[in-house]
């Protein structure tokens, strides 16, 4: 019932509906509203029908330019034949033409046949009926785009085989990601369950000169379905395999009639995970990928005149349980490599640490590290208590019609994120403690577009956007009672333990004092801070050529801050170094211990090492003869003999590496200008087929970052997209068929690189480490790279009853330019310090990618609807290791998922059988020294959903 004032708006003519009503319908009613009029009186006269029909020709006309510039806004938008379909699957046998599917991203609702780039869309209800909900599953049903899987923060998105990234903020997503209509700075915001969504899309392609944040290889755009003035309750029950239980709900409808309406949605998400982790005790901890997720969102839309509408959005997915963290099986690293050298001569890999006497004896063999997972279904990992994730935000949008040609747009967003990970070294040992990583991530938004078509032969969309970031990205290694013995390399340990003689309890007290409490923090300060204007036109030359143009053009201003420091000294204070590296090349910072001569094979030979030297002050002497007093019982430090003094020199040596550099507040700035185009000339050959030609560049910001201790400076990343596409109704419209070739020339591609770690590889040296070239994974540039290929989708619903889709790639992504490639761990041994992998295809971009996906609804007993469909995804072979392991090569596979149910035709009720990844295809790479299985086997369940 509505509460407003009967005079708040003026009275409506009969049949003509409000301008929230959506268009289609409107230009249903107008119709009916025709037909009624004619059937409501006496029989006219021939020219009063013909008055009357050229009235309602006329009203259709202006209905049909409002959908041309129509806003996709909350109160107002336009219904398709395809937007019905996708949502309440019809149960006829007539087929439907596919001429009407729209896509909501762009600046207008324009028909997927009108736009001119390779994009793909996928509906709701076609993600619902296997529960589509994360990305690994939504990708699976889009062309040419993937999921980089890894854990919440490091996993990622690439469409035509670009766009993975490692474990860094500081750099931009390729992909962007755009979530109601606000873009998220980091692609891990969206690694979480998506729910009540109305559908997605992928453009490919530079992204930026339309809307939001600009996107080097392309963008995705979430929809969620928004609040209505018609009253809605859903509700749907999931129970399955692994204990899963999953609650979905949505309902919503008018507050107040006219004015004030609502929409509220949720997912309660419980399952267990499929992997147990144990300690050494047998003590069965926790499972891990646990999933124990609640999310929630609640819209208001606000209608006070037929001019203005207001939407507000909240959300929040409290902190829970996301995905996986931790899950790692080990195996047998080689003895020798290529060129018959030791691996391990130093007796720094797994294989030597558990077969130390030290871990003899404590129920975890070596034996044991290599199989537990797939042997016997548990993860000996103290430590792992896998990751925790949140998310919350608010939108609010605001759409102001100017007049009947111009509409503008207010879209503010703010977003906030945490993560945290603890993670293990994969034993029950007590090694690491508190180990991992924690991200807090805020972001806010404000967008401004104005529409316009101020003529027949031009329409456009301008705009200002702005976004602000802040980001605290913090590392932790802490250590145990066992980290001494299992760092330490073979030389130390037996120093220590394994040949101590009579000295091997002061040798054992010393390898666990080395590390014991030892609390090692660092945090990345990452700011950004971005503005841009952008305007796209669609210059119609003529009702079959038009030209499309856009210009974005934007600055950056970036900065990172790096700090680290010891939060605990643990129980060996006293074996600190004099100092520890710090900023840049040679600078050191005091850590207070004495001056002793290092451990090294030769002054252990020479009865050196550990001796006191250079200048030692009064407190410096004191911290040593403590430390002769607490290990070896006697006065001062000179009494030690020649051996015990080199267990002394072992136990820090083992410390000082751990302690590493300790950076202290250096700052990394970055500032510059970027720009995006397009220009896309589209004609159409007749209403059927649609050829065009497009021309796209983008520029992704570059970045601030701190290597070895110095600011230093990413470039950005410049792409030139060039795409020849048609678009296609075939078979009376029950066939669509879309395709285009494609060529993307990128410099200085931005991607994972290695640079020499000036720290480590000293630290090796000191320690006489065999190959002591130690590097860093950092964010850098490759020279150059270039993707061509092939993508193909299509539709075809000619057989009653049935549906099919379609969408196929080639990918040919290679490095045309990268002389500075890291070397895979097989690799180590070659005396250069780089490879040169020009001409190599990249690792994350497979030849092939193909999803097939098909449905069949047909009724039955009545007034019931039976319905089956599949999805399978297929992935051509790809390399999980951006330096190029040929061990960590991932085999071609392909996941079906299934669903079967049946149900009220007007979806009352349905029960619905599902099945994800049926034939449980889990390949994965081979792995050097380790691999990450697939993380989604097999899983079915029973869907109840219906209509309170």
């Amino acid at each position: 019932m509505s509460h407003r004032k009967e005079t708040s708006r003026a009275p409506r003519a009969p049949f003509l509906p409000s301008r929230r009503t959506p268009i289609a319908l409107r230009v249903a009613s107008l119709a009916l509203g025709a037909s009624g009029a004619l059937h409501a009186a006496e029989p006219p006269s021939a020219s009063e029908l013909e008055a009357r029909l050229q009235k309602a020709n006329a009203e259709i006309q202006e209905l049909r330019r409002q959908l041309g510039q129509h806003q996709t806004t909350p109160a107002a938008t336009a219904t398709t034949a395809a937007d019905v379909s996708a949502d309440t699957p019809p149960a006829t046998t007539a087929p439907q033409t596919l001429d009407s599917v729209v896509v909501r991203s762009r600046r207008q609702l324009e028909k997927l046949h009108d736009v001119p780039v390779s994009i793909s869309v996928v509906s709701g209800a076609e993600l619902a009926r296997e529960q589509a909900s994360d990305f690994e599953a939504i990708t699976k049903r889009l062309g040419n785009i993937t999921f980089n899987q890894n854990n919440t923060r490091g996993s990622s998105l690439s469409i035509r085989g670009l766009g993975r990234r490692g474990f860094t903020e500081t750099q931009d997503p390729s992909v962007g990601l755009i979530v109601d209509g606000v873009p998220y700075g980091l692609a891990q915001l969206g690694n979480f369950d998506f729910y009540d969504v109305q559908s997605v899309e992928v453009a490919r392609g530079p992204q930026g000169t339309l809307q939001g944040k600009g996107a080097s290889a392309g963008a995705i755009t979430i929809n969620s379905k928004a609040p209505s003035f018609t009253p809605s309750s859903d509700l749907e029950l999931t129970y399955g395999l692994r204990e899963t239980v999953l609650l979905k709900g949505a309902l919503g409808g008018p507050i107040i009639d006219d004015l004030l309406a609502w929409r509220g949605s949720f997912v309660v998400n419980n399952q267990r995970g499929y992997y147990t982790v144990a300690d050494d005790t047998g003590k069965d901890l926790d499972t891990m990928f646990n999933r124990n997720r609640v999310s929630a969102r609640t819209q208001f839309l606000l209608t006070p005149t037929a001019d203005f509408n207001a939407k507000l959005s909240l959300d929040i997915q409290p902190r829970a349980t996301q995905v996986q963290n931790g899950l790692t099986n080990f195996v047998d690293v080689p003895l020798r490599y290529a060129n018959g050298t030791l691996v391990d001569p130093n007796g720094t890999g797994n294989r030597s640490r558990l077969t130390r006497s030290w871990f003899g004896n404590r129920s975890f063999t070596y034996a044991d590290f290599l199989n537990a997972p797939t042997r016997i279904g548990k993860m000996y990992q103290n430590e792992t208590q896998g990751q925790i994730a949140s998310s919350s935000g608010a939108v609010a949008e605001l759409n102001y019609t100017l007049n009947d040609t111009h509409t503008l747009t207010s879209i503010t967003g703010v977003r906030q994120y945490t993560f945290q990970a603890r993670n293990d070294e994969g034993t029950p040992f007590d090694i690491s403690r508190l180990g991992g990583g924690s991200v807090f991530y805020n972001q806010a938004s404000q967008e401004f577009r104005l529409t316009g078509k101020p003529s027949k032969r031009i329409d456009y969309q301008t705009g200002i956007f702005l976004l602000r970031t802040e980001d605290e990205v913090e590392s932790r290694s802490s250590y145990g009672a066992d980290a001494g013995a299992w760092f330490a390399n073979n030389n130390q340990y037996n120093t220590l333990v394994g040949t101590a003689g009579t000295n091997i309890g002061a040798g054992r007290s010393l390898a666990s004092d080395s590390l014991n409490g030892l609390y090692r923090w660092s945090e990345q300060y990452i700011k950004t801070f971005s503005k841009a204007i952008y305007g796209q036109a669609n210059i119609h030359l003529s009702d079959a050529l038009t030209v499309t143009a856009g210009l974005r053009i934007g600055t950056e201003s970036r900065s990172t801050t790096q700090f680290s420091q010891l939060n605990n000294q643990g129980y060996g204070a006293f074996l600190n170094p004099v100092s520890s590296r710090t900023n840049g090349v040679g600078g050191t910072a005091s850590q207070g211990g004495f001056n002793s001569v290092a451990y090294s094979a030769a002054s252990v030979a020479n009865g050196t090492a550990g001796n006191l030297a250079g200048a030692n002050s009064a407190e410096q002497i004191a911290k040593a003869d403590a430390v002769a007093q607490q290990y070896f019982g006697v006065a001062t430090y000179a009494a030690l003999s020649a051996a015990q003094k080199a267990q002394v020199a072992a136990a820090k040596a083992i410390r000082a590496s751990q302690i590493g550099a300790l950076i202290n507040n250096v700052r990394s700035d970055y500032k510059d200008q970027l720009h995006s185009a397009v220009l896309s000339p589209k004609y159409k050959i007749n209403d059927n087929i649609t050829a065009y030609a497009s021309w796209q560049y983008g520029e992704k910001s570059g970045a601030a970052l701190v290597v070895n201790g110095l600011p230093t400076t990413v470039k950005p990343e410049r792409t030139n997209a060039y795409e020849l596409g048609v678009k296609t109704f075939l078979l009376n419209k029950t066939l669509t068929l879309n395709a285009d070739v494609f060529l993307m020339d990128i410099k200085d591609y931005q991607q994972t690189v290695v640079a020499i770690d000036q720290f480590a590889t000293q630290d090796n040296i000191n320690n006489n480490i065999a190959n002591p070239t130690a590097y860093a994974s950092i964010q850098g540039n490759v020279a150059k790279v270039q993707v061509s290929g092939v993508e193909v989708d299509a539709a075809y619903n000619g057989i009653p009853f049935t549906t099919f889709r379609v969408a196929a790639s080639y990918n040919d992504a290679r490095y045309k330019d990268f002389q500075n490639a890291g070397k895979p761990s097989e690799l180590t041994y070659l005396s250069s310090p780089f490879l040169d992998r020009s001409g190599q295809r990249l690792g994350e971009a497979p030849y092939w990618t193909a999803n097939i996906s098909g449905e069949y609804r047909r009724p039955v007993l009545g007034d019931k609807v039976f319905h089956a469909s599949f999805t399978t995804a297929y992935l051509g072979s790809t390399n999980n290791d951006e330096l190029l392991s040929d061990y960590a090569w991932i085999p071609d596979r392909a996941t079906t998922d299934l669903a079967i149910g049946l149900g009220h035709h007007k979806g009352n009720y349905d029960v619905t059988f599902v099945a994800k990844n049926a034939f449980n295809d889990t390949a994965h790479e081979k792995g050097w020294a380790s691999y990450t299985p697939y993380p989604y086997p097999r899983w079915y369940g029973i869907v109840f959903s219906g209509k309170l």
